[in-house]
């Protein structure tokens, strides 16, 4: 069963349970290793290279060559076979992945648990767009942290999809994305995070003689659009927007840092589409202005795997969201 393989692979060298409970500062130590090589074995099958797996893990090639022995003499059975210049997965290496899963899985858990779980410790990883990132989630983070100081963050800067994509993935603990698609209910747990306002935005220089964007039919040549690029949802709803309006900038200005699109028009560099969120001191200390436009809105969610154990400071972070939105759930929610 597969149960009493991970047992065998985790725990095989101890003859006793009480052996491994006497030792378990010794196995702990020994265990690093294999660890080790279960993550090289991980991430050549989530890249499919060998050299790309040796640069997210920073080893040298010999050494990921040497995991991969090692794990192959473990298992007993060749993981990996050459066709032509490249290294494939065997039949027994394709099995193998679900049992390094959750061996890593559950070399994850313990780590939660090697202190007094009451005291917040490991690691949560979480995903948003740049936006929300840079806007939103700071003062969220600070209440998390008051409460779970030794706790590490990883956050990481993703558009919509590559959020929904590293949760199904396993890669995110917590996902922020304004993008969702009814297939993403099947594997995802989703609540609505906050509706957002959206207006165009220019300085207080440039938008008097901005025209009204709410007017059909024009092409404007006199300021730039500073937008982000492809892909992403903002830059979706502008694309959408200009196209309804029948509107035309004929000089864009691209770059993926909302900080650095508000800064240009702060400096009369021309006129964006954003969140409120993120300009509303601006606009109150009066640097910012909206342009005249139709209304529009973008609602942001936030979600976890359905099948994904929930650590204590996950636990903690989604009572925290819950508080701030009141976790309005979307249908399919699974609980």
């Amino acid at each position: 069963m597969k149960t009493n393989f991970i047992y065998r692979m985790m725990f095989g060298r101890y003859e006793s349970t009480d052996k491994f409970s006497d030792s378990l500062d010794s196995y702990m130590g020994g265990v690093v290793m294999e660890l080790k090589i279960f993550t090289t074995f991980e991430t050549i099958v989530r890249t499919g290279s060998f050299t790309k797996a040796a640069r997210i893990l920073s080893y040298t090639p010999s050494t990921i060559t040497f995991h991969i022995a090692q794990l192959e003499k473990l298992v007993g059975v060749p993981l990996f076979e050459k066709s032509g210049r490249r290294m494939i997965l065997t039949k027994a290496g394709e099995a193998l992945i679900p049992y390094v899963d959750e061996v890593l899985s559950a070399a994850k858990k313990i780590k939660n648990f090697q202190y007094d779980i009451a005291s917040y410790q490991g690691t949560l990883s979480i995903g948003a767009p740049e936006s929300l990132l840079c806007f939103r989630l700071p003062m969220l983070l600070k209440r998390l942290h008051a409460h779970a100081p030794r706790v590490d963050l990883r956050l990481r800067s993703l558009t919509s999809r590559d959020v929904v994509a590293a949760l199904r993935d396993g890669q995110l603990d917590i996902g922020f994305a304004y993008s969702i698609q009814e297939r993403d209910e099947d594997t995802l747990s989703l609540w609505r995070f906050e509706e957002t306002p959206m207006h165009f935005y220019a300085s207080m220089r440039t938008a008097p003689w901005c025209p009204d964007l709410s007017e059909r039919g024009m092409v404007i040549d006199e300021l730039p659009l500073v937008t982000m690029p492809h892909p992403g949802e903002v830059r979706q709803m502008v694309d959408d927007y200009l196209r309804r309006q029948a509107i035309t900038f004929t000089n864009l200005i691209e770059l993926r840092s909302t900080q650095t699109i508000i800064n240009l028009i702060r400096n009369d560099m021309g006129v964006a589409l954003l969140p409120d969120f993120s300009v509303d001191d601006l606009a109150e200390r009066g640097l910012l202005r909206r342009v005249l436009a139709d209304h529009l809105t973008l609602t942001a969610y936030y979600g976890v795997h359905k099948n994904k154990w929930r650590s204590p400071v996950m636990e903690l972070f989604l009572e925290i969201l819950a508080e701030e939105c009141g976790a309005l759930r979307r249908e399919g929610e699974a609980g």
